[in-house]
């Protein structure tokens, strides 16, 4: 099994969450996972327009995280109702489960998980993250942002705006893992 790839691409992974409705300005996020050729895109959205444009991080040599790669919702296969290993831990909402029709190159080789963002054109790494935040539109520091960090037990992808939570995602790894989140994220407020 390929847990140490897993938990260090997670690691270095954005943490992204979402709600059915679109939170942010049109935005959603989700995870994204790559394993035996296969990659599937996570979020609580079920009705992916075939335009929407959705950014991928994907692996970089050495257990580096890379932002983005660029698709539209027409490269995803109808989505099918997922419970694992997604969860949306904030809301409750379903969590649906896309395949990509193809694997991208960069998607290719060992299994990985990250950060998806979902309906801007404008996303990218915060420098100082390494990896484990995309901010969404301009550069600012108030700009929306997904943040990713490591549970006991899997990763959590938070969707944050205006200092308050819009979304949060978990994705179960089965196996323990040393957590790395802030108990912060989870103190912010809820947006409503």
């Amino acid at each position: 099994m390929h847990r140490t790839l897993i938990v260090l691409a997670c690691t270095a992974a954005v943490v992204c969450a979402a709600e059915p409705a679109k939170s942010v300005a049109g935005v959603e996020a989700g995870f994204v996972a790559a394993a035996d050729g296969t990659a599937w895109l996570y979020t609580t959205d079920g009705r992916l327009a075939a335009t929407a444009t959705i950014q991928l991080q994907y692996p970089a040599a050495g257990g580096a995280v890379q932002c983005c790669l660029r698709l539209q919702g027409d490269a995803l296969e109808a989505p099918d109702t997922s419970t694992e290993p997604v969860t949306d831990a904030l809301f409750g909402n379903p969590v649906f489960r896309y395949r990509l029709k193809q694997l991208p190159a960069a998607l290719k080789g060992d299994p990985f998980i990250g950060t998806a963002v979902i309906g801007t054109r404008t996303v990218h790494a915060d420098p100082a993250s390494a990896g484990t935040m995309l901010r969404i539109g301009t550069a600012s520091g108030n700009a929306p942002r997904v943040q990713t960090c490591l549970g006991s037990e899997g990763s959590n992808l938070f969707l944050i705006a205006d200092g308050k939570l819009q979304s949060q995602l978990y994705y179960a790894f089965g196996y323990d893992v040393s957590a790395t989140c802030n108990p912060g994220l989870f103190d912010l407020p809820t947006a409503q």
